[in-house]
């Protein structure tokens, strides 16, 4: 359990302000984030990377609509990443340089505000992924007839005349997880690397639903697909606890 401290904002010398918590609108919710557990916080109309920022940077208020923010999890004690934790960020390091495949740590990124224009990304992205026929061939996918993990599995089929291998050895192959709700709409959707390294990524997609204007990404190592009901329920949670309380 993470405990958010609120409180009042301070101005310096020079007008900026210093609060503790990055606030403003979360899909529709206002939030209040610890600087310490979130990382690259944007706001609409928020220059791009690399552009310099051409007017004064505004106060944020509860109204302020957040773009896109990272944090960390380590989904196997719902432990986030405190940057001011010594102890938990030689852990975070460590891990991470050890790259063994079931590496506990959850990198999640997520995108709001004028970033989502769809009430339902999730299906788009999946739909658009396992249905895309004028691709190159390594990003054409057929079902399988048994699910994995609970999930729906898309591979690619077929042989690459070139190597006389199958597209899914190829380098850039990636299997494809899909969960449904009961109408058919895609509401998880999973991307895994195929390639024989020691820690092969998965980037996994969700949202909060068509309430929340939020668009979802957690990646990890495929080693821990298996927990991917885990890891999405728990980014849910922590998600949930920034929302501001009064």
């Amino acid at each position: 359990m993470i405990t958010i401290v609120l409180s009042l904002p301070i101005i310096n010398s020079c007008g900026e302000e210093l609060r503790p918590n990055h606030i403003g609108d979360l899909g529709g919710v206002p939030v209040d984030m610890p600087k310490n557990l979130v990382h690259f916080v944007a706001y609409d109309g928020d220059p791009t990377f690399g552009n310099k920022r051409e007017h004064p940077k505004p106060m944020r208020t509860y109204d302020s609509k957040i773009n896109s923010f990272g944090f960390d999890l380590r989904y196997t004690d719902n432990t986030m990443l405190d940057t001011t934790n010594k102890a938990l960020k030689s852990a975070y390091r460590r891990d991470n340089k050890r790259n063994l495949g079931d590496n506990p740590w959850v990198s999640v990124s997520v995108n709001s505000g004028d970033r989502v224009t769809v009430s339902n990304p999730t299906h788009r992205i999946g739909y658009g992924t396992i249905n895309a026929s004028d691709v190159h061939p390594v990003f054409q996918y057929q079902p399988l007839n048994d699910d994995q993990f609970g999930l729906e599995v898309y591979t690619q089929t077929g042989i690459d005349p070139k190597t006389n291998k199958p597209w899914r050895e190829d380098s850039s192959a990636k299997d494809v997880f899909i969960q449904r709700d009961k109408t058919g709409q895609i509401i998880t959707h999973i991307e895994c690397s195929n390639r024989d390294v020691p820690r092969p990524p998965c980037t996994h997609f969700f949202d909060l639903g068509p309430q929340r204007n939020l668009s979802i990404r957690a990646h990890y190592s495929r080693y821990n697909l298996a927990d991917w009901q885990k890891i999405e329920n728990l980014v849910r949670q922590q998600l949930l606890i920034f929302q501001k309380t009064s």
